[in-house]
């Protein structure tokens, strides 16, 4: 049985806002195929049972830890210029999978230079995104697939803009990040959450 995970920092270590919760329902876009990486997105539905502690009823609990973020509008771009971007992840590090939840700050990179870089495998429901600093790369990688890239609009609210999807290699100058562009499926998530 899937369980989703919220409020956690340290996936070995258990915290006080921490809450598990067992998965009802996972819903696959209908176009997405294992052997392509577009269309790459799902929906979890929770049941509102929180897994390790029995209780049933209502949806996640929020805190001050668990926050929701903002779905884009419908074919929103981000922002040219937009400096706080996040992708999160308890992926590869280099070492080994982080046993911490990991944060780093990347920039979403133009259509044209996603496009250069990944040509045909590279599509309009995708974008890319990578590290501007030559010191300290910042990537996702194995592990933070489904992770969140977000970022800031200028009003404060924060949009999850893409979702960890797939890459060449990690942390390399030239194999930035792909992530599923959220704004392109907003009419399929309303569809499927309204059901």
């Amino acid at each position: 049985m899937y369980k989703v995970r919220v409020g956690d920092y340290h996936s070995l270590v258990p915290e006080e806002y921490e809450e598990e919760y067992a998965v009802d329902k996972i819903v696959l876009h209908p176009r997405y195929r294992a052997d392509s990486n577009d269309y790459d997105l799902a929906l979890v539905r929770v049941s509102g049972h929180r897994a390790h502690r029995g209780v049933t009823g209502g949806c996640v609990t929020l805190s001050r830890f668990v926050l929701p973020a903002c779905l884009p509008v419908r074919r929103e771009k981000v922002p040219k210029g937009i400096a706080n971007c996040y992708i999160t992840g308890w992926g590869d590090t280099g070492r080994a999978y982080s046993k911490t939840l990991q944060q780093g700050s990347i920039s979403v990179l133009s259509k044209r230079q996603c496009e250069q870089r990944y040509s045909d495998q590279f599509t309009s429901r995708m974008l890319c995104a990578g590290s501007s600093h030559d010191d300290h790369r910042v990537d996702s990688c194995r592990g933070d697939s489904g992770g969140p890239l977000v970022c800031e609009r200028p009003s404060g609210s924060w949009v999850v803009y893409g979702v960890t999807s797939w890459g060449h290699a990690c942390r390399l100058q030239d194999a930035p990040g792909v992530y599923t562009k959220v704004s392109v499926f907003v009419p399929w998530i309303k569809k499927v959450i309204g059901k």
